[in-house]
């Protein structure tokens, strides 16, 4: 390649790949939203009941959390990202495919088990290959832009994917997810690579920092970080029943037509993307000011939690326009517990332990997303058919007490700024007793 093809590439390339990884997103959350928003079709087709239904929507975590985990850890870094993304893209692809052409339960739950495999590495990979386009003081826009495919996603698929469910049939919602993975393939292929600021990340801090890492049992057994494992868990047990239950929840617990449903969780996501704008600003405003990180990210994610299960416990008491408001903002608040959350630990631990802190925590919550689909389909299937809303409002009534769970957990044990103090001193002692 000559200069002027380089400098030219240079203007217009990372701008692309950052399209590219937001669209990456986006298809993430379309292949998550399909399988909810074919519910009760795929219930009454292949004659399956709501408690088999959620231990299907379960297999989808079953190594979502794993498979984040080892890419996180051995993968990113040593692997070329734009080839990780190619072998993601493809598993969702040949994960959706096959469900077209198949009435068996068990390709069903093979498929779905496939692409949790594939997307639990989604979201941190993609910020990898984000990163290594721009430098370290232009990420923070760049990196937001990639998170708010979530939100699109979400908010798109609901009548994008609606459409095609209703006018043909739910295997084509599938099929249709798995082609666009196809066509995303391609455009990475022409487009992708690595970028100017591919680095082994790990040894640059390491170099650069020459900090001491914290001994392990008292990094992962501090109460900060503790505080976070349970919140984030408890948190991501509504995010992860959310595709899978809502749903379903809008139709047969609430009477709302297929179409309608479509559209109402599109409602929802439009209210979750500018909450999660303004939440992170005010955050990141407050920490400038002065304000503790104990206010700004401890405390600020037990309200977030707070509030989502009072919602949701008021949302089985009222109906009509008000309940759906309380739905949103029960499904929507516990998404900023992913900004706070990850932020928190990055603001404790020493920079040569905390990508690995941020992406095994991340990865391995998901684990309560395995448990919340099952949980909340033998809730359901407990009514009994002739009860299927009475049964949908216990599970919800369940779920709000998790959430309040992981509240509590945030407001007795998320402190940074006593454990930044706590890290500080350990530290120190560990110097001194190095130069004695």
């Amino acid at each position: 390649m000559s200069e002027s093809t380089a400098d030219t590439t240079s203007k217009w390339q990372p701008f692309a790949v950052l399209i590219l990884l937001f669209l990456f997103q986006t298809l993430n959350f379309f292949d998550k939203l399909v399988f909810g928003l074919s519910a009760v079709s795929i219930m009454k087709d292949l004659s399956i009941s709501p408690q088999q239904f959620g231990l299907i929507g379960s297999s989808f975590f079953l190594l979502f959390s794993i498979s984040g985990v080892l890419v996180g850890l051995f993968a990113i870094g040593r692997v070329p990202v734009k080839w990780i993304l190619v072998i993601l893209a493809a598993i969702w692809s040949i994960a959706q495919i096959p469900i077209y052409f198949t009435s068996s339960v068990t390709v069903l739950v093979a498929c779905r088990i496939l692409l949790g495999l594939g997307e639990g590495p989604g979201l941190p990979t993609a910020l990898h290959a984000c990163h290594n386009w721009f430098s370290p003081q232009k990420r923070s826009v760049p990196s937001a832009v990639v998170l708010q495919g979530i939100s699109v996603g979400l908010l798109a698929g609901g009548p994008i994917l609606t459409y095609v469910i209703v006018n043909y049939g739910w295997r084509s919602g599938f099929l249709f997810c798995g082609l666009i993975g196809v066509a995303w393939i391609v455009a990475w292929l022409l487009i992708g690579g690595e970028g100017p600021h591919a680095v082994a990340e790990n040894e640059k801090a390491r170099a650069v920092t020459g900090e001491a890492p914290i001994p392990a049992r008292k990094l992962w057994l501090d109460p900060t970080v503790i505080g976070v494992i349970i919140m984030s868990t408890m948190s991501y047990w509504i995010v992860g029943m959310s595709a899978t239950w809502l749903p379903p929840f809008l139709q047969q617990g609430l009477g709302y037509s297929q179409t309608e449903t479509g559209s109402i969780i599109s409602a929802v996501y439009i209210f979750q993307s500018p909450l999660l704008l303004i939440g992170s600003w005010i955050a990141q405003r407050m920490l400038q000011t002065g304000v503790s990180k104990r206010a700004a990210l401890g405390s600020a994610s037990g309200y977030a939690l707070l509030v989502s299960g009072l919602a949701l416990i008021a949302s089985v008491h009222v109906s009509g326009p008000l309940q759906l408001a309380l739905i949103a903002i029960a499904f929507a608040a516990p998404s900023l517990t992913t900004i706070y959350g990850p932020i928190t630990l990055g603001s404790v631990a020493p920079a040569v332990q905390r990508g690995r802190l941020i992406v095994v925590i991340y990865s391995a919550n998901a684990v309560s997303a395995l448990a919340s689909n099952a949980v909340t389909g033998m809730i359901v299937q407990a009514a009994g058919p002739d009860h299927v809303a009475a049964g949908y409002a216990n599970a919800m009534l369940f779920t709000a007490a998790i959430l309040i769970i992981g509240a509590i957990s945030a407001f007795a044990l998320i402190f940074p700024d006593r454990t930044i103090e706590r890290f500080d001193k350990l530290t120190r002692f560990t110097d001194q007793m190095q130069r004695v």
